[in-house]
């Protein structure tokens, strides 16, 4: 422009010039005529000089035009293919927008027209917790100042979209700004993967302090054990076990119990080290609701594990104590009432859950037991019955003299083994007693009856299969006494345990290897990845650590569902559309080798359940048949109205289910494939919260043959008209072959 406008100054002087040189001509003409003729052509020749000279300024404007319109085009061009926002605002005033590329529409859900024609969008989209920090960091953006933010976006649709702003003041080649160039990026992936980490290490925290804990109460139970089997003294005993709970469980122990004249005292009370406030303590007397536990048999917890709700009203159920919560547990040998134990904690907020109880009832049945063991043994010293009071005692009892033959066969001992006291009376151990030729080299025998001494587990055959049973013996002048009991489902629970740790073990350790394996490539710096390499990896620990989360949220729902604390909500919605989504996101992690098909009835009733209940029931039946087809092939996803009811089934071709099977793989930690013979993996949990969740929405669940190959899940719930009119549930559990 500078070009040009120097060459209409040159073309006006050259034009003035040419003026005065015509003005001296004319001075020097004397006759007018020629003068006439002679300005005429001076005039004639400075009017084509100054129309020539604006012809080319005009025709040079446009060029530069041209190339202005060309370099912005560009430029558009340019930002517009940025995978980010690009917004250009004038300077230090975000309400008038020069431009902005489409990718806002996708970021907010607002068009580029929309931010250009409100002024104060921007403003209104900012989260209100972000607002005043962003609003007070962007005013340094007027003194040319580079800013870099994270904060918070409300979208059109609701969404919270964090981003990461990039600001600076874009100028000219002498250093004048122009405008202010803002680039808007996403960064709500990398959000949540930081949200997902602090979840699991915050759960990583949480499991270390539960195994401490209950490591903690495993050794308080084993202390107690050893306290009451060192002694027939179980008054001292149960004193010294009350001293030991006010350690670190509780705050206050007290043990009631029914003595011989069926009236009830108190028996030990203890108490941990003195704080402000508790009450100064229970008096002599147990309290009514001591008395009611004890006549109903039944475990009281206060306040009661459904409600939680913190409160600052202490909890009056033992007089003198101002709790915060109590347990307490009734004593009962078979169904003969001794007592109750109770458990008192008086720090503000700290309340009892169900592992508690569990603990306080385990405690319960040991002082139960001791209780009957030294009640028994002062009778059997006391009368010299031993055939009377040994039918009252819950453990087998057999008794054999110097040369082995059986003296003694108690009514437990037959319940025990199934073998009726007329077979085994009177006869040798050995010949009337299966397995116990073998088996009694290696039960320990006492010659004192302290019920201290080691005790040994075998497995013995009866006709109810194979039992274990714990068993110890007493050697005395006249022969030698055992007594044993049935140990069969404590063993049971405990290998469904150990396989469940194994089990669960085995599937966090492979995720937690990756992640680890991954972060520790990431950290090396003895080699550079490309971006490629870091993506995956980045992308590898994302992946395991969502299956992290998976495995983690199975154990916590399936905790959930056995404290009895998750909630239903029942809203009516399209069963066809929520088949419709399931289907597409397993798609999405789906091996090429297995196609995920969906089948659905047109104008299907709505389901009156909780659709994200619903929704994880299905996607966890669809990830089983995903899982038991190795081999690839067809799952196919359906919904039909039946009867009252909406049906939803998962079809596949894969292992299937051997029909024994089928009754049991909705128990809770069983798996169909336990040794992973088959490279199966999983909790044991999957189809235990299926059957859970269904159940509790009135709804019922079982599992089919797919004909030659595979296997069907099938599961109904009730309609909504069913729900509205009062329609009863559909049942529990249902097998079919």
């Amino acid at each position: 422009m500078k070009r040009f406008r120097s060459r209409a100054g040159l073309a006006a002087a050259a034009s003035l010039v040419l003026l005065a040189a015509g003005s001296v001509s004319l001075v020097l003409l004397t006759d007018q005529t020629a003068r006439i003729a002679a300005a005429a052509a001076i005039w004639a020749a400075a009017a084509i000089a100054i129309v020539l000279f604006a012809v080319r300024a005009r025709h040079g404007e446009r060029e530069r035009q041209a190339e202005l319109d060309r370099v912005e085009d560009r430029y558009r061009a340019l930002i517009d293919g940025l995978p980010l926002v690009t917004w250009l605002t004038e300077l230090g005033d975000r309400s008038t927008t020069l431009y902005v590329n489409p990718l806002i529409d996708e970021l907010t859900g607002y068009s580029p027209a929309e931010w250009t024609e409100e002024p104060d969008l921007f403003t209104k989209l900012l989260h209100p917790e972000d607002r005043a920090s962003v609003l007070d960091e962007l005013k340094n953006v007027k003194n040319g100042t580079p800013v870099r933010l994270e904060y918070r976006l409300i979208a059109r649709d609701g969404r919270v979209v964090w981003v990461r702003e990039e600001t600076t003041t874009a100028r000219d080649s002498a250093g004048e700004p122009l405008f202010t160039q803002t680039f808007l990026r996403n960064i709500g992936e990398r959000k949540r993967s930081e949200d997902e980490r602090e979840t699991l290490l915050a759960a990583e925290r949480a499991a270390s302090s539960s195994t401490a804990e209950r490591q903690s109460r495993l050794d308080l139970l084993r202390r107690a054990g050893d306290e009451l089997a060192s002694t027939l003294d179980h008054q001292a005993a149960v004193q010294r076990v009350a001293e030991l709970v006010v350690r670190d469980f509780a705050d206050w122990c007290i043990v009631d119990v029914v003595d011989e004249g069926n009236e009830l005292r108190r028996l030990a009370v203890a108490r941990a080290e003195p704080r402000a406030g508790g009450g100064p303590g229970p008096d002599n007397h147990p309290e009514s609701g001591v008395r009611a536990v004890i006549e109903s048999g039944r475990s009281e917890v206060v306040p009661e594990l459904r409600d939680r709700s913190s409160s600052a009203e202490p909890v009056q159920f033992i007089g003198g104590i101002e709790a915060s919560s109590v347990i307490c547990v009734p004593l009962r040998a078979r169904t003969q009432a001794l007592g109750a134990l109770t458990v008192a904690r008086t720090e503000p907020g700290s309340v009892y859950g169900a592992d508690d109880l569990s603990v306080v009832e385990d405690l319960a049945s040991r002082i139960t037991i001791a209780a009957d063991r030294g009640r028994l043994y002062r009778e059997v010293e006391e009368r010299a019955d031993a055939a009377r009071v040994l039918d009252h005692v819950a453990d087998g009892i057999l008794l054999l003299d110097r040369s082995g033959v059986v003296r003694l066969w108690n009514p437990a001992a037959e319940a025990i083994t199934s073998i009726a006291p007329e077979q085994v009376v009177g006869r040798a151990a050995a010949d009337a007693i299966p397995g116990w030729q073998d088996a009694s080299d290696s039960v320990p025998v006492s010659t004192t009856p302290d019920p201290g001494h080691d005790e040994v587990v075998i497995p013995i055959e009866t006709e109810r299969g194979e039992r274990w049973i714990s068993i110890s013996g007493v050697q005395f002048f006249g022969g030698t006494v055992y007594a044993f009991r049935d140990l069969t489902d404590v063993r049971q629970l405990e290998e469904i345990k150990a396989d469940f740790i194994a089990t669960a073990s085995h599937e966090l350790r492979t995720p937690l290897a990756a992640v680890y394996g991954a972060a520790q490539t990431l950290l090396r710096h003895d080699f550079a990845l490309d971006e490629v390499g870091r993506d995956r990896f980045v992308s590898l620990i994302a992946d395991e650590s969502e299956r992290l989360g998976r495995i983690v949220n199975e154990i916590l729902l399936a905790n959930q569902l056995d404290a009895g604390r998750l909630d239903i909500q029942y809203d009516p919605f399209d069963a066809g559309d929520v088949i419709e989504r399931v289907a597409e996101s397993t798609r999405a992690y789906a091996p090429p080798a297995v196609s995920i098909e969906v089948n659905a009835d047109g104008d299907l009733p709505r389901v009156a359940a909780d659709i994200d209940k619903v929704r994880q029931v299905l996607v966890n039946l669809v990830e089983n048949a995903i899982k038991y087809s190795p081999d690839g092939g067809r799952v196919e996803v359906g919904v039909e109205a039946h009867d009252q009811a909406i049906r939803f089934h998962v079809r596949d071709e894969g292992l299937g289910i051997d029909p024994e099977e089928q009754e049991r793989i909705f128990e809770k930690f069983y798996r169909a494939d336990p040794q992973m013979l088959r490279g199966v993996g999983g909790t044991g949990l999957g189809l235990y919260i299926c059957k859970e969740l269904v159940s509790r929405m009135g709804g019922r669940i079982w599992v089919e043959s797919n004909e030659d190959k595979g296997s069907v899940f099938v599961f109904e719930l009730p309609t909504a008209d069913v729900v509205a009119h009062g329609g009863t549930g559909l049942g529990r559990l249902q097998f079919k072959k």
